[in-house]
């Protein structure tokens, strides 16, 4: 079976607060590979103790691109 992914990606004053959900949340979320932009992914990873999130390039420099790509490409492949 695949392991479900979530991408997490937040604008600048919105940050503390996703942080804050994932945290109240980590049981929903432990079992899923996690993707985020540039700093929301550090943050999440420095809050959540998690090592295994996959950071892409900050919003401004393209993450937000490389995280719609990478689910363009994933239904793609399924259709």
């Amino acid at each position: 079976m695949a392991v479900k992914s979530v991408a997490l990606v937040a604008h600048d004053n919105k940050k503390r607060e996703l942080v804050d959900w994932v945290s109240e949340n980590q049981a929903h979320f432990a079992s899923l590979r996690l993707y985020a932009s540039g700093t929301t992914g550090r943050l999440l990873r420095e809050n959540l103790e998690r090592d295994d999130i996959v950071c892409m390039l900050g919003g401004p420099l393209g993450g937000d691109q490389q995280i719609g790509a990478k689910g363009a490409f994933v239904c793609a492949v399924r259709i």
